[in-house]
């Protein structure tokens, strides 16, 4: 897959509460809401649980107001918004998402969740919804332009992000240096504390735009990121989502929402997953670069 230099667009601040937000096709219907989701097997009766991340951009970050936005958050209130059901946020980390699922705390994850084969034996996944490239970081002024470049360096990961094995695969001699969030990844880069960080692409993208950092070396993604849920939790809304997703594709919602926050092209192994796709893209500057 040929790689560009992507730019997204979204700020966001860190935040630790519970922000409730409700998605649902009828304005003040409660009958109509737990109609909806009694067929479902909730956390909450009447209410989808998800973790969700402060600052994961672009995908999962909070406004100025508090309030959940970005890629992930918005696929998640349309599926829910069509589907007439209500989505309640709490804000996590990555781990906290995974671990919160597995404990029952939560129904589904909305964030930028890789699809690894490991999480797989935790959580149940839909069908990607986004497929990207790692990127590894470093301040503007580095000069680093290749993995072995940073060999004996320290690089700042997110701990349990899928961007740690890309370190321990593709930069066996680079120092890991592992981080709770992005917060404090970015945090250390910027101070010194580490010399790189590991990255999905258009995480990277965000913070060039709004910090003094550089991409020094970017490299396709194994995997594409989609919704973990619960492994013992409702099939039926795992289907569910994943067919509304595949709605929105077909009826331009997806490709909307898609240009709000990305300008590269969508990639191939994406449309691989999501077929309707091609269409979709076809003969326009999302279509994916040829080989």
């Amino acid at each position: 897959m040929h790689s560009t230099l992507r730019r997204a667009l979204l700020a966001g601040a860190a935040a630790t509460l519970l922000l409730p937000l409700t998605a649902c096709g009828g304005e003040g219907d409660s009958s109509s809401a737990k109609a909806s989701t009694a067929k479902y097997k909730l956390v909450q009766n009447g209410v989808i649980t998800a973790g969700t991340q402060a600052e994961q951009p672009p995908f999962a970050v909070t406004d100025a107001s508090g309030n959940p936005t970005g890629f992930a958050v918005d696929l998640m209130n349309e599926a829910a918004k069509r589907l007439d059901v209500k989505v309640q946020y709490k804000t996590t980390n990555l781990q906290g998402i995974l671990a919160g699922l597995s404990a029952g705390q939560y129904d589904i994850g909305v964030a930028g969740v890789g699809a690894t084969p490991e999480r797989a034996e935790q959580v149940s996944f839909t069908t990607p919804y986004y497929w990207g490239f790692t990127s590894v970081v470093t301040k503007k002024s580095g000069k680093e332009t290749q993995l072995s470049d940073f060999d004996g360096k320290r690089v700042g990961v997110v701990s349990g992000a899928v961007q740690e094995a890309f370190i321990a695969k593709k930069m066996p001699r680079a120092k890991l240096v592992k981080f709770k969030d992005q917060t404090a990844l970015i945090s250390q880069l910027l101070s010194g504390g580490v010399e790189a960080i590991v990255l999905g692409g258009a995480d990277a993208d965000a913070y060039v735009k709004k910090q003094p950092v550089r991409i020094a070396v970017e490299q396709d993604s194994l995997q594409g990121s989609a919704f973990p849920l619960r492994l013992n939790g409702d099939p039926e809304l795992l289907k569910d989502i994943d067919a509304q997703i595949d709605a929105m594709i077909d009826d331009g919602t997806y490709v909307t929402l898609y240009k709000k926050y990305f300008q590269d092209p969508i990639a191939a192994d994406l449309i691989k997953k999501r077929p309707h796709l091609a269409k979709q893209v076809k003969g326009t500057d999302l279509a994916p670069a040829k080989k």
